[in-house]
């Protein structure tokens, strides 16, 4: 009740923001493939993610809520600059060493860190009949989590990341988007999920979305992966509704897991504002 309440009453904050929209000529973006179209303007994101069942270094089955804020900067005539900072979650989890259940609480992420990513559109739509875009940055846990059985989860890292994005148009109302990254952790504490207990690891993330945009209701359906081919692999399904009015966008994607180190299942809300 706790965690559904907090989901509630986040997304009817960031919503309250859709009074003062206006209109703007930007892509609509699904919850997890980014466009690879650089913004024509600042682009401020909110989202608040719930999941059952994942895993970590030392916590198992853990269901939380997390919320995070982006915002995205157009800083030259093919850059952007994208500041992503998590700020809470709030959960509980069974500790795998003597299977007792634990409290997970504190102003950061978990997978997620406080990060600045530098990205530059190489191809536009326009020209090339698609855009591409490359992408790295940095990043580092924004606080640590505290548990209830007196330890902390997350308390120090950084990660560096990279790769590419691709969408284009499939049909006069449907596009196609893709993202294929790496991102590497290092110095981390409680956070790899492969069993390895390894301080320092890879993820290679990837993502494909298709969209339909000729409706005010936009559905959408994702596939992503997150893991390191051998000791980690977690896929996922999402569908998703998509709804835009203006410079606004309310979404909601129900993740559900398709291998064994997937979440159970989830909902993630999004919101974007163009400013």
């Amino acid at each position: 009740m706790k965690r559904a309440f907090m989901i509630l009453t986040a997304f009817s904050t960031v919503t309250a923001f859709t009074a003062a929209a206006l209109a703007a000529d930007t892509v609509v973006e699904p919850l997890y493939t980014k466009s690879a179209q650089r913004v024509s303007g600042l682009v401020f994101d909110a989202y608040v993610s719930h999941y059952q069942g994942r895993g970590f270094e030392e916590i198992d089955d853990v269901d939380a809520t997390e919320l995070r804020i982006d915002l995205t900067v157009p800083i030259s005539a093919r850059g952007q600059l994208r500041l992503s900072l998590p700020f809470h979650t709030d959960g509980d989890g069974r500790r795998i060493e003597n299977g007792k259940s634990t409290a997970i609480d504190g102003n950061g992420g978990t997978f997620d860190f406080a990060s600045a990513t530098y990205e530059h559109q190489f191809m536009d739509v326009a020209e090339d009949k698609f855009n591409l875009m490359a992408y790295a940055g940095l990043g580092f846990r924004a606080d640590k989590l505290d548990t209830s059985h007196g330890d902390y989860m997350n308390h120090r890292g950084s990660l560096a990341r990279a790769g590419v994005r691709m969408d284009r148009a499939v049909s006069s109302s449907m596009s196609l988007s893709s993202d294929i990254g790496y991102q590497h952790y290092w110095d981390t504490d409680d956070l790899d999920p492969s069993g390895e207990n390894r301080v320092s690891f890879g993820h290679l993330l990837v993502s494909v979305a298709v969209m339909k945009h000729d409706l005010a209701l936009k559905p959408a359906l994702e596939l992503t992966y997150r893991g390191d081919l051998v000791d980690y692999n977690n896929f996922q399904i999402i569908p998703e509704l998509i709804y835009s009015f203006k410079s606004v966008d309310l979404k909601i994607g129900v993740p559900v897991g398709l291998s064994s180190d997937a979440d159970d299942y989830g909902v993630t809300l999004g919101f974007t504002y163009r400013m």
